[in-house]
């Protein structure tokens, strides 16, 4: 009889650095320079998807997005600008708070699955990170429901809507591939 051998468990991913190049432009629609100058241009293509959920990560995008009366259903932020300080207060457009650990350059379990659990909840949720958010966007384009949009901002860029559907599950989770394991023990 052969046996399996069991591992330890993962807690985290962490970007190979070797590929952070796969991650620069990433899957879905880019919205090319300042926020005001496309904000028609977003609302159109909003309208024409009418998502099941807005979910946004990082503040730039959130605060536009709530500036300009958008409801977002989980916004995960981390009160930075291009790894500047940036303060607002979105707490008051949001029913619950969580706060995660989640080091630049990983993927927390508990990181993802709060963002599971939020995406399951039918109240608005904020997810504040102490470190960094970046590479969240990945488990929110996995564990969304098909049919919801993931806002988030690429630096000096612009802004990315990735409409959840098979194609951008697909992509995300190819993605994962460049990424370690480490494991507790």
């Amino acid at each position: 009889m052969k046996s399996i051998e069991t591992h330890p468990q993962i807690n985290k991913l962490v970007l190979n650095r070797l590929y952070e190049d796969k991650f620069k432009l990433p899957y879905g629609i880019l919205f090319e320079g300042d926020f005001n100058n496309f904000y028609h241009e977003l609302i159109k293509k909003l309208s024409e998807i009418n998502p099941k959920m807005i979910i946004t990560v990082g503040d730039y995008v959130t605060y536009s997005l709530l500036n300009k009366g958008i409801s977002i259903n989980v916004a995960i932020i981390d009160f930075k600008i291009k790894r500047e300080s940036f303060q607002y207060d979105p707490t008051t457009f949001f029913k619950r708070k969580f706060i995660i650990d989640n080091p630049p350059g990983t993927i927390n379990a508990s990181s993802w699955l709060t963002i599971q659990y939020t995406l399951s909840l039918e109240d608005t949720s904020l997810i504040i990170v102490n470190g960094e958010e970046d590479l969240l966007a990945l488990p929110c384009i996995l564990c969304a429901p098909l049919n919801s949009v993931v806002f988030f901002g690429i630096p000096n860029i612009g802004l990315m809507l990735v409409p959840v559907d098979s194609k951008a599950r697909d992509y995300a989770f190819n993605l994962l591939k460049f990424f370690i394991p480490v494991s507790t023990q």
